[in-house]
């Protein structure tokens, strides 16, 4: 029975050679693209599954509540793990991390060999009890016990000794640390929150390993619990060792525990995390959501071809069931023809993916594998996928085509496909309302990031260079370097900085003058003298830092305007007058600078103070303003100035305007996925059109030839063919309008400065729509209008 009916299915789709291609195009487009949008969503959520105790381990964070916002950070004191651990049975082991000087570019010599290190954490050796990482040299039960010690991941030790063992060997860091290598651990996997390639000895850092504080709040800490801890008790007793350790009027954050596996997309909103590898939970629902919408248009196209060339099988189903045939046989041998459809389209799908990896890569930003689908999860996965596809595109046609009676079908005239129109335009208005809206998302999203660019900073970030100094050996090579700088004819201006725009900045509070229980957080930077015209900062009131001796006792700041907003002065007002609580010592405002956006513009803009410290020390970063058009030029002249004043050490640069586009990477990396599926989806709506407007220009040849004969004009003839069609679609832009207004306005709700959404969007996405369809039906519609009356009525 099954050879037989294959035999029927192989003939009648050989014998309709055009539906079937493209049934099997839409088919197989449609299961590639889901194909590869599973993969990315699969990467995404097997994030740090992969730990054996990944279920038990938990981060601490912190919550903190200003007067006029809130926050969430992935920090916490560097005395919460062993408090917690010692204080709180069902704390079973904690590790805290520190990133390499915050997050700074370390400084390696190996030997003769100097290396420029961006992934160096410190960690406590409860890591290897608490995490997957598995070395493949050296001992975990001792590896960064103590001081002064590091291990290496896989790739960097080959990179710094080649095919030596690195085990015993002395790392010099920033010219001021030597770390024994201890150990070489297997490097971390794609899906890996971790990612670190140097993790040196929490110990090696005395001020924060032992100098443990409640305020001292600037690391990653893990915990691991019982597997039987109830967490609700495991939080109370944790606040419970808080309020006993600080005093209720210090007390300015709380902490909770976040799920180690939720830290990859379940971190919006929760700022300061270490890893660069942190998704979006809301990214991932709306590429599911595609892929399955990708894969229920492609499946309607099936039904909608299959359904509208019915009356050609009629007779088929009126013979077989007069010889005998059931309608459970006839179901069968429809479902055996789509069975065999989806099977090729699902096969050509896969080496869809397979050649189109490559791209989905650059465009997603993530190292994704086509084996993926041939390991045993997935390889049972593909057969269910076949088997879902082939019941959802299979099921309307073969009850549709099996149950009407032998003497219906067989009654000439009988039996007409009308009767199913509402049902195949249903259809219709259903493809185009996913395209509209997939349309207004690529429309919104290129104008936010176009926004986001264009809009103005508050400072001038074009051809500013940060150029790396942590590994000067004194701050005399970084003073003779600016020197230098500053006489090379194509720098505007120089100073020094412990960030830039687009790295987090340090953190402080302060409270309101007399208010003392009003307070805000407060972005700091250190910075040296002409800063405000390296960055182009405007001026309000006062002036610029002064150049300070080492042995001047004093401090001045200056502040921007919601500082001074907060602190409820007017820019000249502020002038002399002393922030409250800012730092630790005297501090005098001597400037007042307009707003301007030192982070993304995820985040409004805070209050932010530059400060010129006593004893400033070198500082991380040189910023160069150039004035020329010669950038790469100058850029071998300040190398080469490096090279002599700081000979130990790589020269390392960021140019700021790079630094700050790399911000919305997420976004530009969804805007273009959206775009290149977006036009997919178009793609499989009108290969099902174009194949119902060639059948229905087909059924409606006589007709045509007809209203010929009779005067009609071709654009008359186009006109009423196109318009059956056009109808569902307009009918579908009316449908999709709201859907997309709501999952645009969510969207643009994780920017504090954004587009506002407009009618225009909308009108723009069904003009395109209709455009595109009318495009797609008017071709057949034009090829029945010209047509020779001859041809179809000769026979009449």
């Amino acid at each position: 029975m099954l050879t037989n009916h294959l035999k029927i299915a192989f003939r009648n789709l050989w014998n309709n050679r055009f539906f079937t291609l493209l049934n099997l195009s839409g088919l197989a487009i449609g299961l590639a693209v889901s194909l590869a949008l599973m993969l990315f969503v699969r990467h995404e959520a097997g994030f740090d599954t992969y730990h054996t105790n990944a279920s038990n381990i938990y981060r601490v964070n912190l919550s903190i509540s200003y007067e006029d916002r809130h926050e969430k950070l992935a920090n916490a004191p560097n005395v919460a793990g062993p408090a917690f651990k010692e204080g709180i049975e069902d704390v079973k082991e904690y590790t805290r991390f520190l990133r390499h000087n915050f997050g700074r570019t370390a400084f390696i010599a190996a030997g003769e060999k100097n290396f420029a290190e961006t992934n160096f954490f410190w960690a406590d050796n409860g890591l290897f009890r608490m995490f997957d990482v598995p070395l493949l040299a050296g001992d975990s039960a001792t590896a960064l016990e103590g001081p002064n010690k590091v291990v290496l991941s896989n790739s960097t030790a080959r990179k710094m000794f080649g095919n030596e063992s690195p085990i015993g060997k002395t790392l010099k860091v920033d010219n001021v640390q030597s770390l024994e290598i201890t150990g070489v651990y297997e490097d971390f996997p794609a899906n890996s929150s971790l990612d670190a390639d140097l993790i040196g000895s929490f110990m090696t850092n005395a001020w924060a390993s032992k100098e443990l504080y409640w305020s001292n709040c600037s690391f990653e800490t893990f915990l691991l619990l019982d597997k039987n801890a109830d967490l609700a008790n495991v939080q109370r007793q944790m606040d419970a060792i808080e309020d006993k350790a600080v005093p209720k009027e210090e007390q300015w954050f709380t902490t909770f525990l976040q799920p180690f596996e939720d830290i990859h997309l379940h971190s919006a909103g929760i700022a300061q995390g270490y890893s660069a590898n942190i998704g979006d939970i809301r990214q991932v629902r709306m590429l599911s959501a595609l892929a399955l919408a990708v894969l229920l248009l492609a499946c309607f196209n099936y039904i909608n071809m299959t359904t509208a060339r019915s009356q050609q099988r009629f007779r088929e189903v009126g013979i077989n069931k007069t010889l005998g045939a059931s309608t459970a046989q006839m179901v069968q041998r429809f479902y055996v023809e789509t069975g065999l459809l989806v099977a090729v389209a699902l096969a050509i799908g896969v080496l869809l993916v397979e050649i189109s990896l490559p791209l989905f890569e650059s465009l997603s930003g993530k190292e994704l594998s086509v084996s993926t689908l041939l390991n045993s999860r997935w390889v049972l996965a593909l057969p269910a996928i076949w088997l879902a596809v082939t019941l959802a595109a299979g099921l309307y046609p073969a009850l549709f085509l099996s149950n009407f009676s032998p003497k219906k079908l067989l009654a000439p005239k009988a039996v007409t496909a009308s009767g199913k129109s509402y049902f195949r335009h249903t259809l219709v208005v259903g493809q185009f309302a996913v395209c509209v809206a997939l349309i207004v998302g690529a429309i919104v999203f290129n104008r936010q990031l176009n926004f986001i660019s264009q809009k103005k900073l508050g400072f001038e970030p074009e051809q500013v260079v940060a150029v790396t100094t942590a590994a000067a050996e004194n701050g005399d090579q970084v003073d003779a370097l600016m020197n230098a700088y500053r006489n090379e004819a194509a720098v505007k201006s120089v100073c020094r900085s412990m960030n830039f725009p687009g790295i987090q900045p340090a953190g402080y509070g302060m409270s309101q003058p007399g208010h003392k229980e009003r307070h805000t957080s407060v972005g700091v930077n250190r910075v040296t003298a002409g800063f405000e015209e390296v960055l182009g900062l405007n001026f309000l009131a006062g002036h610029s830092l002064q150049e300070k001796m080492k042995d001047d006792t004093t401090s001045e700041v200056v502040l921007n305007e919601t500082a001074v907003k907060f602190l409820g002065w007017t820019p000249e007002e502020a002038i002399g007058k002393s922030p409250t609580d800012l730092f630790q010592w005297p501090t005098t405002i001597v400037g007042v600078v307009e707003d301007f956006h030192f982070e993304s513009m995820h985040q409004p803009i805070q209050a932010f103070a530059f400060s010129n410290a006593n004893q400033l020390g070198w500082r991380p970063y040189v910023l160069v303003k150039m004035n020329t058009a010669d950038v790469r030029g100058t850029m071998a002249l300040l190398e080469a100035d490096f090279k002599k004043y700081i000979p130990n050490s790589a020269f390392e640069y960021t140019f700021l305007d790079d630094h700050l586009a790399k911000m919305y990477s997420t976004e530009q990396r969804l805007s273009k996925v959206v775009l290149v599926f977006t036009l997919l989806t178009i793609f499989i709506s009108c290969l099902g059109l174009f194949g119902l407007a060639a059948f229905t220009a087909e059924r409606r040849t006589k007709e045509i030839g007809v209203r010929k004969v009779l005067g009609a004009t071709v654009a008359g003839l186009v006109g009423l063919l196109a318009k059956d069609f056009l109808k569902p679609v307009l009918l579908a832009i009316v449908l999709a309008a709201p859907l997309a207004w709501w999952a645009m306005d969510k969207w643009l709700q994780d920017f504090a400065y954004r587009v506002e959404l407009n009618g225009w969007y909308f009108v723009l996405a069904g003009f395109l729509a209709i455009t595109v369809a009318f495009l797609t039906v008017g071709f057949q519609s034009l090829k029945a209008a010209v047509a020779n009356p001859i041809e179809s009525l000769r026979n009449e």
